[in-house]
């Protein structure tokens, strides 16, 4: 059952800027009236797309109340316009001094508990890969008793988990898969189905959890809840 309750993607980016007006005036430099900035609302005006914007002297927090695949994107986008004018890339510059620099900047999704380079963000937000996308919103975790993935609500998608017992390579092998799977297929899943990741591999019985990581108040609660995928032993 989906607890009713917000859902956010939720961005942290350093920034050099101190002020809104140092924002917006970084932003008229590098974009023009490409995007602007309307209270607390970052609006880029050829799609009128938007995302809420708190701004603190030198860190902005991006966040988007519509979760899901194409708000991804469109979060992801945003994130690498404040990359951009954060004065980390330099236009010219050789591409091992862009590297040095850009990897200063560690951006972090709050609502998966994870950080990015400014290198990996621009290389791979609007990436054809279905998979670029994904590792840049969700972290695999090594809990007390379960790996798990953590961010999968970015994409409106319960998380996954696999026993602690597991083989940690097999277990991210198989986290990946099985979550590669939904945001590619979107299958319908009941507690009770199984799983195959190849032929080569275990199968699994997937059951439905609550989200017992996390406080119902964190950003990296997923109200969707979490499939544990148990291996079935023949």
């Amino acid at each position: 059952m989906i607890m009713h309750m917000a859902k956010q993607i939720v961005i942290k980016i350093p920034i050099q800027q101190q002020t809104r007006q140092e924002i917006a005036s970084a932003l008229w430099d590098r974009y023009g009236v490409d995007y602007v900035l309307l209270g607390r609302i970052l609006q880029e005006t050829k799609t009128s797309e938007s995302c809420e914007i708190k701004i603190f002297p030198q860190t902005v927090y991006l966040v988007s109340n519509q979760v899901g695949y194409n708000a991804c994107l469109k979060i992801a986008r945003f994130t690498q316009v404040f990359v951009q004018i954060s004065g980390l890339v330099i236009e010219g510059s050789p591409p091992l001094a862009i590297t040095r620099r850009v990897r200063r900047c560690a951006i972090a999704v709050e609502s998966a508990g994870i950080t990015h380079g400014a290198d990996k963000w621009l290389c791979n937000y609007n990436s054809d890969d279905v998979l670029a996308l994904y590792h840049l919103f969700v972290g695999l975790v090594e809990g007390e008793n379960s790996y798990y993935s953590c961010g999968m609500h970015n994409f409106g998608k319960a998380d996954a988990a696999v026993e602690i017992t597991e083989d940690l390579n097999l277990a991210i092998y198989v986290l990946n898969v099985f979550n590669y799977y939904r945001l590619t297929q979107s299958p319908i899943l009941q507690e009770g189905h199984t799983f195959q990741p190849d032929l080569e591999t275990p199968r699994y019985q997937i059951r439905w959890l609550k989200d017992d990581e996390h406080e119902m108040d964190s950003p990296q609660f997923n109200p969707y809840g979490r499939w544990c995928l148990d291996r079935i032993f023949a």
